[in-house]
């Protein structure tokens, strides 16, 4: 099914501190093997790397076989399409002579070129002289076939990796759609014209944990968005949220829009943790990202399920298949790209009920290979491009030469197309208030169809709720009982929580169906978050009815009842989760719902699927971690006994292996659990549970064997291409010696160990050439990605200071200063800083290579290069000997 091509060099641009000339440095390119399916050729076309144009990280298709690429950190550039077998030539390459670039998204549309820059705005810089992150449309003013004139069509606040994305066409060839992170604000033309309400919240029963490195804590609801506008950019609508961070989006063949959202990585074997994932953008869509462990779990009514679970990754380019000239098998399914692993999938996309569920499977990989953008080209033909975070850049074109035999498009559900009409109809209610609205919303709110019923939901809040709020009474309908109640909570007030209650009380809940237990749950829990603490007679009424259902045979059903009856202070309840603990630490149960890694995924590749395995082999149980949190709130019966059993839980669960912050957030949990203590009994607890402390580490790192020295970027390539590397004898051992003595181990995991100030090293040879992995570590301020670098605030009294944000509540924000002791932190009054902003320094300090000799460089970099496996060809010399 698949061919291995030919190796493609990537050839990496060396620019050190000596200025070697590039034709010296060519002699260190590093292999591409790509991975191509039967029946596909694959031609490069343009290095730009190799030509000074940085690292491109969007494309665009314009008239007349023009092609759009702009630089992550520069200038959008221009050059027509080849033709087949040509390449193209760095003198047909020029560049928009206008100030404005630094682009995530491109898009050819109404003869002017829309751009989504990606820019930290000046503030020391009138608006009207900078282009900062916003969205913009490019125009050829006088008519003379140059692009001259630049207009802002809207002003975002948000940048970075997480900030404004990409945008898609619509299929009448009007509107726009474009995506943004959840670090980009919501701006207020969208607020005021929403197709979901806007009185959106965090609405978590329990109090959520943040996360315990300080990632994304000051981001809150609604998270990363999708939008549309008109081609004069005066016509804004949010369409879609609750999004992680979404970097593109496209339409189907049916005219259907989808996402590819992220993942936290950090959080894999948490109970919170959610894949990369699938999600088709419909009107009025929450996809349910909040910041921490917060996050919704798929089966909350208030939020839509993924299409399809894609496990780990970085997602960039989502492209349809139904323009390009591939077998017909393509055509309604998605190609999408992920960054980290080099890989673009096929997502064939097959109707089910008005929305469809999605089949994968791997379409084209390389090593290294990290893929930013792609686009169907005016000839059928697919382009891409590889780049982002200054990595060498180059643009391929894949077109098909086979024949179709055997790729027949799947066969469709003949219903759904009836069933997207009755959706898209109910979604009409979604922009205005009609009383037609009400009774064909409450006719379709126990539809079977998820996707209808949520959508008939939000088309009766859309209403005044004065208009429909007398009919809830009257209802007998379980499911319709269950989604008004949602609405209810979403739109009213707490004089009307009583009559909510009893009506959801009035529901047997063992004879609803899973999904609907599930949701009777979060309308309780709606109730309680949005209308407030319930009279004690509502809370004495509702715990007892809760109880009797507790424990249940369902995992997700004991979850939704555990927190509720924590929250009502239900008697007998501290016992029961320290009961649920237990059970699935014994049983290592991992969460339901929760995707991780396929078996067929991390069978891919040699390399990284064997650490993979090896972490997914000794990841926490999830399920009991749960519970875990959820005791760490309890204040009532706890007795001494079941203090024992919980806290001495702190040792079964840290000794598993999850994300980087896995073992940080534990702590805290341990800490606000110890918070819950009798002052008189907390020596005690603290001694039997210990204390996770990352700077423990300090204490057991060997020391370097030296001499070191003042290392030169010319000292860095001698030591490696000099010979070194080509005549390495080293083992593994001393490179993990190296790895720990250099401190990497510090602020960085390796195959599950380690810090997480930093990015995980595993996978880091599948991301990076030989240059770009070199010079990361020797001077690491070259390149800082924004999610790891650190905030420098200004002071008032003329003092700087940076760090990690641990939190910011109220009036005041906790700081980690030091990445290597993260225990240490700082509060800063909010009324003593001046202002804030990304640290231009590097958490990791320059200069950590001077502590090693240069064999211990050696050994680290061959270290990184295999990613810690022992059986890596980098140590097949020595094996040899």
């Amino acid at each position: 099914m698949y061919r291995i091509s030919s190796l493609i060099l990537l050839c990496s641009l060396f620019i050190s501190c000596q200025n070697e000339s590039k034709n010296d440095l060519a002699e260190n390119e590093t292999p591409i093997v790509f991975n191509i399916r039967e029946g596909f050729e694959l031609e490069e076309l343009y290095h730009p790397s190799a030509q000074g144009q940085g690292s491109w990280v969007a494309l665009a298709q314009g008239p007349d076989n023009t092609l759009f690429a702009c630089d992550q950190r520069g200038k959008i550039y221009t050059m027509k399409t080849p033709a087949i077998g040509s390449t193209i030539a760095p003198s047909q390459v020029d560049s928009l002579d206008l100030r404005i670039g630094e682009a995530h998204g491109l898009l050819w549309a109404h003869n002017s070129l829309y751009v989504a820059v990606n820019k930290k705005w000046d503030d020391d810089i009138p608006d009207s002289e900078e282009n900062g992150s916003g969205v913009y449309r490019i125009q050829d003013s006088d008519n003379d076939g140059e692009l001259d004139q630049v207009t802002m069509l809207l002003k975002l606040e948000g940048q970075g990796e997480h900030g404004p994305h990409s945008f898609a066409l619509a299929p009448n060839g009007e509107d726009i759609y474009f995506i943004a992170g959840n670090h980009t604000i919501i701006p207020d033309p969208l607020l005021e014209n929403s197709r979901l309400p806007t009185n959106w919240g965090e609405d978590n029963l329990i109090k959520p944990y943040l996360d315990a490195r300080g990632h994304a804590n000051d981001i809150k609801a609604p998270g990363g968005w999708v939008s549309k506008f008109n081609p004069e950019g005066t016509e804004w609508e949010l369409i879609s949220a609750g999004y992680r961070n979404p970097f593109d989006l496209a339409f189907n063949q049916d005219g259907e829009l989808f996402t590819y959202d992220s993942d936290m990585e950090w959080d894999i074997g948490m109970p919170w943790y959610r894949p990369t994932r699938i999600c088709h953008v419909t009107s009025g869509s929450e996809y349910g990202w909040r910041t921490g462990s917060g996050k919704w779990p798929a089966y909350y009514p208030d939020n839509l399920p993924a299409v399809q679970n894609m496990e780990q990754g970085s997602p960039t380019a989502v492209l349809s298949g139904a323009a390009l000239s591939f077998p017909p098998k393509y055509r309604n399914g998605l190609l999408v790209m992920d960054w980290s692993f080099g890989t673009v999938y096929f997502v064939n996309l097959i109707p089910e009920g008005s929305s469809y569920r999605g089949q994968k499977e791997e379409f084209l990989s390389g090593t290294p290979l990290p893929l930013t953008d792609m686009i169907n080209g005016a000839d059928g033909h697919l382009y891409f491009a590889t780049g982002g975070r200054g990595l060498d850049s180059h643009l391929y074109r894949l077109h098909y030469t086979g024949t179709d035999n055997e790729m027949t498009e799947a066969t469709a559900d003949t219903n759904s197309e009836a069933l997207r009409e009755l959706r898209h109809r109910l979604e009409q209610f979604h922009t205005r208030k009609d009383a037609e609205a009400i009774p064909l919303a409450m006719e379709h709110l126990n539809h079977p169809d998820r996707f209808i019923r949520y959508a008939a939901r939000v088309a009766l809040e859309q209403q005044p709720i004065d208009t429909w709020k007398d009919l809830f009474p009257q209802e007998t309908d379980f499911q319709k009982i269950i989604e008004m109640a949602i609405a209810m909570a979403h739109q009213g007030n707490d004089g009307q929580q009583s009559t909510l209650l009893r009506k959801l009380n009035g529901i047997p809940l063992e004879q609803l169906s899973d999904y609907n237990k599930t949701a009777l749950l979060r309308a309780y829990s709606l109730s309680f978050i949005r209308m407030g603490a319930p009279s004690e007679q509502d809370r004495m009424r509702t715990a007892s009815r809760l109880k009797s259902y507790f424990p249940h045979a369902s995992n997700a059903v004991t979850r939704e009842l555990g927190q509720l009856l924590l929250y009502l202070k239900a008697e007998g309840i501290t016992e029961g989760l320290v009961q649920q603990l237990e059970k699935h630490t014994e049983k290592k149960t991992v969460t339901e719902g929760v995707e991780l890694l396929s078996e067929e995924t991390t069978l891919r590749s040699e390399q990284y699927g064997p650490v993979i395995r090896e972490v997914l082999a000794k990841m926490p149980p999830s399920e009991s971690i749960y519970y875990g949190m959820l005791l760490s709130r309890a204040t009532e019966g706890w007795t001494k006994p079941l203090r024992e059993k919980y806290f001495l839980w702190f040792y079964d669960v840290l000794g598993a292996k999850g994300g980087m912050s896995f073992k940080a957030y534990m702590e805290n949990v341990r800490q606000q659990a110890i918070v819950q203590v009798p002052e008189n009994e907390r020596e005690y607890f603290e001694e039997i549970s210990g204390v996770y402390s990352p700077s423990t580490a300090v204490a057991d790192l060997p020391e370097p064997i030296g001499p070191g020295k003042a290392y030169s970027g010319n000292d860095m390539s001698h030591i490696l291409w000099g010979g070194g590397m080509e005549n390495y004898e080293g083992t593994v051992e001393a490179g993990e010696r190296a790895y720990q003595a250099g401190m990497c181990i510090l602020c960085h995991r390796m195959r599950g160990e380690g810090g997480g100030a930093g990015p995980d090293l595993t996978q880091a040879h599948t991301k990076f050439g030989n240059y770009d992995l070199l010079f990361a570590i020797y001077s690491p301020n070259d390149e800082i990605s924004d999610q790891y670098a650190n905030t420098l605030f200004h002071l008032k009294d003329g003092k700087k200071l940076a760090g990690r944000i641990k939190s910011e509540e109220g009036d005041s924000i906790v700081l980690m200063p030091n990445s290597f002791n993260e225990s240490y932190t700082v509060q800063l009054a909010k009324s003593d800083i001046e202002k804030r902003e990304l640290s231009p320094i590097s958490p990791m300090p320059a200069g950590l290579l001077n502590r090693l000799n240069e064999q211990e460089v050696l050994d680290l970099f061959a270290y990184l290069q295999s990613g810690g496996d022992a059986n890596h060809e980098v140590y097949s010399g020595a094996k040899s000997r």
